[in-house]
């Protein structure tokens, strides 16, 4: 199996798991996209309504209600409403596949439109600007200090309870105390938000507002992420470092530090690569509680109000999008071993 092969069968599987996923989706929430159509009708109908009875003077109220009971009509055949259930599955993922997630019920981006795909088009940005150039960050502080650590017993002990220290702290709650320490006790940085109020005009002002409120969240993801990728990168650089051909080296009397960067780590860059995509892809998905807590308005914040708020639109559209984004970060973790390691290339 060479990498061309291997590239087409993982594509044929996650495509498939892709299309299991809406599926399985589809079966469980049908009920609710049912409802969601309906009012999306009803609204539409609506608006129609009112746009006939301001402008359509010359009509009487028998046949504007003609004429909303033919364009409800038109509305149901264009939805499917009227459609057996298996013509209903394959347009409900042809929208899928189009991105058209209906109408929200009661959120709106801040142009006005209430198109699901429009507001979550607005908060993904934000998301993948925070947590994007957290998770960069995290990766290689963490790649750093997890090789550095190999190199010594007595850091490899300290990564390891400093890994277990920072994993178990809840990230909410170091929210709230970097909050209450560096925003009001000290007050260096911002409480939360995403610029100054009223926004700066000019753009490079703008940019630095962003900047400086990103700063309590950015440091909040690298505390409690950065000892867990040092433990993973120590853990599998030191389970490589008891290969044959690392004792080999040592015993031909190679330098400690180019056993470890020539041969050690490109065997673990494989791995070391795939976990930081998988970090990466995660990262898009944001983290509800950190945007909670700090009022960054991404997908995690959207998804606490739409919950709130029972938006199930915005709900689906959402669990639809970061479904994509993780399987998409899989794929690229795939890709990437298989660039990675010469073994897939000649097809062992």
């Amino acid at each position: 199996m060479g990498f061309t092969t291997y590239m087409i069968k993982k594509v044929l599987i996650y495509f498939s798991v892709l299309l299991a996923t809406l599926t399985i989706l589809y079966i469980f929430t049908f009920p609710i996209l049912q409802e969601i159509i309906a009012k999306s009708i009803n609204f539409q109908v609506a608006q129609f309504s009112q746009t006939l009875f301001k402008n359509a003077h010359s009509l009487n109220s028998t046949q504007i209600q003609i004429a909303v009971e033919k364009y409800r009509e038109s509305l149901i055949a264009a939805y499917g409403l009227n459609q057996p259930i298996i013509d209903k599955y394959f347009i409900q993922m042809y929208n899928l596949i189009r991105f058209d997630f209906g109408t929200a019920y009661f959120l709106q981006a801040p142009s006005g439109s209430r198109e699901v795909s429009s507001i979550i088009a607005y908060y993904l940005p934000n998301t993948i600007l925070l947590f994007t150039t957290a998770t960069i960050i995290f990766i290689v502080t963490g790649t750093i200090i997890g090789l550095l650590s190999a190199k010594s017993k007595f850091w490899e002990k300290v990564i390891a309870i400093i890994a277990v220290i920072h994993s178990s702290i809840p990230t909410w709650w170091l929210g709230f105390v970097l909050i209450a320490a560096l925003a009001y006790a000290v007050k260096v940085f911002p409480p939360g938000g995403m610029t100054s109020v009223p926004p700066p005009k000019n753009p490079f002002d703008y940019g630095i507002s962003v900047l400086y409120h990103m700063s309590l969240p950015l440091i909040t993801i690298f505390i409690v992420n950065v000892g867990g990728f040092a433990y993973i990168v120590r853990s599998l650089v030191t389970s490589i470092m008891k290969e044959d051909f690392v004792i080999t080296a040592k015993a031909r009397g190679l330098p400690d530090s180019r056993i470890l960067y020539r041969h050690v780590l490109r065997s673990a860059s494989p791995s070391i690569a795939t976990q930081a995509i998988l970090a990466l892809a995660g990262s898009l998905g944001g983290s509800l509680t950190t945007e909670v807590v700090f009022e960054w308005p991404g997908v995690g914040l959207l998804t606490y109000v739409a919950i709130t708020l029972n938006d199930l639109p915005v709900i689906l559209g959402i669990t639809y999008v970061l479904t994509i984004v993780l399987l998409v970060g899989l794929f690229l973790g795939e890709l990437v071993y298989g660039l990675l390691d010469p073994r897939i290339k000649v097809g062992e």
